[in-house]
């Protein structure tokens, strides 16, 4: 799944209609093999398109893309995109990290699944140019049931993060940190999170194999 968060607003996770989303939506969906999302949100339009390959012995790949950019001129705020996996009870989860902070992947095993990898690549630039600057923070917490996922990573945001692009002014955010579960509650599953954190236009790409 994905939440994210434009710094100096709230955290999104599901749009409802009174929380201030202005439009949400498939634009195309063939209720298999791709799809095409448009999510516009304060001046923020998020963009995301999934393509399926079948095979294997499980429903086989996809690829899952993330275009956010900003509508109307101005200075960017920062954005927080979260990429997260959950499982529910059942199923295992282990992260794969680069240079301690950032989650490259996750390796899981699960009844339907079998074994999978989902991997998240470096962010770029909207027109495919180079590597684009990001901070990224990671969460990896038990869960009491998925309807407490946002609940979960609303409580673990500490603005204590920092994002300091080369040559530019550093700027605080608020980054998820590993505080252990919600208190009070037992987990059933497992979470794993990756936090990006960047000035849009930015595009994002995820894969499962």
């Amino acid at each position: 799944g994905l939440m994210w968060l434009q710094h100096g607003s709230n955290l999104r996770h599901t749009s409802e209609q009174n929380d201030g989303v202005s439009r949400y939506g498939w634009l195309m969906h063939d209720g298999e093999n791709f799809g095409v999302q448009e999510i516009r949100d304060e001046g923020l339009l998020l963009r995301t398109e999934f393509v399926k390959q079948p095979g294997g012995d499980h429903g086989g790949d996809w690829s899952w893309r993330v275009t956010a950019k900003m509508e109307g001129k101005g200075p960017a705020p920062l954005l927080s995109l979260f990429f997260y996996v959950a499982t529910d009870g059942q199923g295992t989860l282990r992260p794969v990290l680069e240079n301690g902070t950032r989650l490259a992947a996750v390796a899981g095993t699960a009844e339907e699944l079998g074994d999978f990898t989902l991997t998240f690549l470096p962010p770029t630039g909207e027109g495919g140019e180079g590597t684009k600057y990001a901070s990224y923070n990671f969460l990896a917490a038990g869960v009491p049931g998925l309807h407490r996922l946002t609940d979960l990573v609303r409580q673990s945001l500490r603005e204590s993060s920092v994002f300091s692009p080369p040559g530019r002014p550093r700027r605080r955010f608020f980054g998820v940190s590993n505080a252990g579960g919600l208190p009070g509650e037992s987990p059933r599953g497992q979470l794993l999170l990756h936090q990006v954190t960047l000035e849009p236009p930015a595009v994002l790409e995820v894969t499962l194999e």
